[in-house]
């Protein structure tokens, strides 16, 4: 209610800004912009010197181009691009290693990599995104993440194929240079500064009085007009994400001499601190204004680097671009469709796994195989030890830990329908609350244990709050923001020594079950990985699971039988954390302690991917996701282990929408079929999936459902058979009945 009584002036506020003539705004701007800097020059413990502006308009001004394609894709297709900031990474690593390993002239290599940049955001649309044109857009936004870490990876493994990191000096022709205290500008920042504006203007002219320009702006209002006006709508997404690839390419580029070049792996500057501030000034823009979306870029720009120069740390920058993230998402709450909002558009292409029919569950058949193997999986879980070397052992509980975050967001996205990108920092609260009360106060495990649980779930249900306003990939905006934060602050132990608790002995419960070596911290991995599953199973099938999936699908109809919306879903955030907190207490007896760098933003979207991978309706596809990502980071070198993940996203989502789940459950019911058929039992279920694939004239034209003597078993459908007798159901279908029961 606050919000709401603050949205209201605000927007008439805003409305009588738009109306006011230009010259007005641009005065009124600029008195601003100067205001804001005397104040802050004054009352900051260095001041803002004009250098420091300069450099914060540099890099602000990189920013906006990247926010700027973000914008255009968004417009384009209604999708968060989250691999907006990898096109460029890519480009400017084939510049660079032209430069440096082929000695190709400057000019020429930074036109190659723009050039490829452009084919690539082409083909990029070509062969990925039309396929899920009609899909989700949450689905779509999925998508985005496997082609991040997809192109993410191929700019790591570039250089290591075409010459293996060997050592070379990158530079470039413009060696002007100019000092404004406290700043030595060079002539990298003046070619940055003016290729922007000339990309910007540019940009600008093309989008208004082009034709293709002009078609874009329609198709961006309305597609489905558009497209029945005659405008290529097609085509216009594959420019626009050429475009996207460009601008993303430019800026990567122009970055490199700016802020130099440490790594390849690292040489856009790519990652989900760059996505955050450029995420930041899209939202800020509602997604629609490239000019508002420069100038906030810009202002980030200046923002990033005053904190530097007065705290000289960025860890205040990321934990203010949160707060700016939500509040300009939960002032501006008309930006989301109502589409985008429901349940039915984001999630109906969620396929639910559905259980054994009750009509085959009680034969020998389909019983004694589920359990046989329940049991061969079980068996070969307690047998890992037994055959495994030393760092098997340890592989295999931190599959089971991955596995517990992985049933986590099973809990959050597949169930209650919200993107987390930030699941391994909750991981790692409940981790560092378990380490500093064993390891520091001295608190039993078991006891710590439980308390990082708490502390978890209570951090999750924070992170929860902007759920109720904000949903699909804007909440995933947010749940980024938290990610970076807390690797960058709350997780740092410079900044909270009294929470991060480095290194620890691993404990010994009741005084004589120890967990020293690696097979004994196995196992006990393993026993919390049954207790998640078993809490899983047993929400999925109490009211409250199922109620939460009913929000999901479908708040409104929900919220009409009188299901608290607002209730389930900060449950489902609540549990979610407890899991994540589960998994926490036992990586830090894993890895003896906490250590900082473990719970990097990047881990929580390669755990996001374990979820899509094994499927997002699938409690047994939670823990395929997590032996298939976990295992690609042990077998495959760095960067190959992005391009698996992210093409397994790619490749399910395509082919296979219900994940690696969804070949095993195939399977099973094929299976189940046979059976049925054997057993002359017609199952409703199984009997929908193969008639829906039939012609019509190959059904029976009484209506009757009839089948040949030799699958139908004595007395089983023959509607003429002894004891059998045809009943009508209510809407008219004629159905075997055998002894009275409906078969």
């Amino acid at each position: 209610m606050t919000l709401d009584r603050f949205a209201t002036p605000l927007a008439r506020l805003r409305d009588r800004w738009g109306a006011a003539p230009p010259p007005v705004r641009a005065g009124v701007a600029a008195a601003g912009v100067l205001t804001i800097w005397a104040i802050a020059n004054a009352t900051t413990p260095r001041g803002i010197p004009l250098g420091i502006v300069g450099i914060g308009v540099v890099v602000g001004s990189l920013y906006g181009l990247v926010a700027t394609g973000i914008i255009l894709v968004y417009r384009a297709n209604k999708v968060v691009n989250f691999a907006q900031a990898e096109f460029g990474s890519v480009a400017a690593v084939v510049a660079i290693e032209l430069v440096i390993q082929a000695k190709v002239n400057y000019f020429a290599s930074v036109i190659a990599g723009l050039v490829l940049a452009l084919l690539l955001g082409a083909l990029v649309d070509i062969g990925v995104i039309r396929r899920f044109r009609k899909a989700p857009r949450l689905i779509l936004a999925v998508v985005t993440i496997g082609l991040a870490q997809i192109l993410n990876g191929v700019s790591i493994v570039i250089p290591l194929l075409w010459s293996g990191l060997s050592a070379g000096r990158f530079t470039t022709p413009f060696t002007f240079s100019l000092f404004i205290d406290p700043v030595r500008f060079n002539g990298n920042h003046l070619v940055a500064v003016v290729t922007v504006a000339v990309m910007m203007v540019g940009l600008g002219l093309f989008l208004r009085y082009s034709a293709y320009g002009i078609a874009i702006r329609a198709a961006a209002e309305n597609g489905d007009r558009a497209g029945l006006l005659g405008v290529p709508v097609a085509r216009l997404s594959t420019v626009v994400w050429a475009v996207a690839g460009l601008l993303s390419a430019t800026a990567a580029i122009l970055r490199v001499p700016i802020v130099g070049f440490a790594s390849f792996a690292s040489v856009s500057g790519a990652g989900s601190a760059l996505l955050l501030r450029t995420l930041a000034a899209a939202v800020i823009a509602r997604m629609e204004s490239l000019p508002r979306a420069f100038a906030a870029a810009i202002a980030l720009g200046v923002f990033q680097e005053s904190a530097n120069w007065n705290l000289s740390r960025t860890t205040v920058v990321d934990a203010m671009l949160v707060v700016i993230i939500l509040a300009a998402l939960l002032i501006q709450k008309d930006l989301l469709s109502r589409a985008s909002e429901t349940g039915i558009a984001t999630w109906k292409a969620i396929k639910e796994i559905r259980p054994v029919p009750k009509e085959l569950r009680g034969l020998p058949e389909v019983r004694w195989p589920r359990l046989g193997l329940k049991a061969a999986v079980l068996a070969f879980a307690v047998s890992v030890p037994l055959w495994s070397s030393n760092s098997q052992e340890q592989l295999a509980g931190l599959v089971a830990i991955y596995a517990i975050v992985a049933i986590s967001l099973l809990v959050l996205t597949g169930w209650a329908g919200h993107i987390s990108l930030g699941q391994f920092a909750l991981v790692g609260f409940g981790g560092a609350t378990t380490a500093l009360l064993y390891g520091r106060h001295g608190w039993d495990y078991l006891l710590a244990l439980p308390a990082g649980i708490v502390v978890a779930s209570v951090v999750a249900l924070i992170i929860g709050l902007p759920a109720l306003r904000v949903r699909g990939p804007f909440l995933a905006v947010t749940t980024l923001g938290f990610a970076v934060t807390s690797f960058s602050y709350f997780l740092e132990d410079r900044y909270f020594p009294w929470f991060i608790e480095g290194r620890i002995t691993r404990p010994v419960l009741w005084d004589r079950v120890p967990l020293r070596e690696e097979w004994q911290v196995y196992y006990f991995a393993l026993i919390g990985l049954l207790v998640s599953i078993f809490i899983a199973r047993r929400l999925r099938a109490s009211h409250i699971g199922r109620a939460i999936i009913a929000v999901r699908d479908n708040e409104q109809a929900a919220e009409a039988v009188r299901l608290d919306s607002t209730r389930l879903k900060l449950t489902a955030f609540v549990i979610s954390g407890a899991l994540a907190g589960l998994a926490g207490g036992l990586y830090v007896v894993s890895q003896g302690g906490v250590a900082t760098d473990a719970y990097a933003p990047e881990v929580s979207l390669r755990l996001f991917s374990m979820v899509v991978i094994g499927g997002l309706g699938s409690l047994p596809g939670a823990v395929l996701g997590a032996v298939y990502v976990r295992g690609a980071e042990f077998f495959l070198p760095a960067g190959w282990t992005l391009i698996v993940s992210g093409a397994g996203i790619l490749l399910l989502l395509m082919f296979i929408p219900d994940g690696l789940s969804g070949i095993m459950y195939r399977l099973r019911d094929a299976y189940l079929r046979r059976v049925a058929r054997r057993r002359g039992i017609v199952v409703a279920s199984l009997l929908a999936d193969v008639r829906t694939e039939q012609h019509a004239e190959d059904l029976p034209t009484d209506g009757n459902l009839h089948l040949p003597p030799e699958e139908a078993g004595p007395g089983g459908l023959d509607p003429e058979g002894p004891g059998n007798e045809v009943a009508t159901t209510p809407g008219g279908r004629d159905v075997a009945r055998s002894g009275g029961r409906t078969r």
